[in-house]
């Protein structure tokens, strides 16, 4: 069984495209033990050398925070949907020449599906409180990410708010980021926990 004690940046990257394009019987854990590699060293280095991999939901979020002027009934209904969508086939829906989500949120989004509502995290008070609160409500994890959206909103001129959204699916594209969404701004997307090994 060959082992190097140093491995050059050739010999990585080919094997790193060994393990992704022409994997053995046996997977990552044969070629390591084909190479003498202790265990896990291949998954590190697909994860440093192999193609950048799409980001997962959570780990980043798009944020809406501002000061809604409907109560929180309208506020809330915005992300209501269609009482018929579920009934409906993907064909149907695909097919569809306008909106059949019936969600004010999809339709301003320009999303033909209905939104996953496991990505969705809706915050309301009823009375404006500190942008930081309704920061520290979502589910972003990352102290920094927090600080960096503390400071869209400041520059924004947002300091206190009574509502705010937050969408955890990171490759959902924003086509209009000056637009609003249920009367808030769009805050941006932030990074809320570091990248998960592929």
């Amino acid at each position: 069984m060959p082992t190097r004690k140093k491995h050059d940046e050739e010999y990585i990257r080919a094997l790193v495209d060994e393990a992704l394009n022409r994997t053995p019987t046996g997977g990552f854990p044969a070629l390591e033990k084909r190479e003498g590699l202790k265990s896990g060293t291949l998954f590190d280095w697909v994860a440093k050398y192999g193609p950048p991999q799409p980001e997962r939901p959570f780990e980043s979020l798009h944020f809406w925070i501002g000061n809604a002027t409907q109560g929180e009934e309208a506020f809330m209904r915005y992300f209501d949907h269609a009482g018929n969508y579920w009934d409906l086939e993907v064909e149907d829906i695909e097919a569809a020449p306008g909106d059949v989500t019936g969600c004010g949120f999809c339709i301003d989004a320009g999303m033909k599906f209905l939104y996953d509502e496991d990505l969705l995290q809706v915050i309301w008070f009823p009375e404006p409180v500190p942008v930081r609160r309704i920061i520290d409500e979502s589910t972003i994890e990352a102290g920094a990410a927090t600080e960096r959206v503390a400071l869209a909103c400041a520059e924004r001129g947002i300091v206190t708010a009574n509502a705010g959204f937050v969408y955890a699916d990171p490759a959902w594209p924003i086509d209009d980021a000056g637009k609003t969404y249920n009367g808030l701004p769009y805050i941006g997307s932030f990074r809320s926990k570091e990248r998960r090994r592929a």
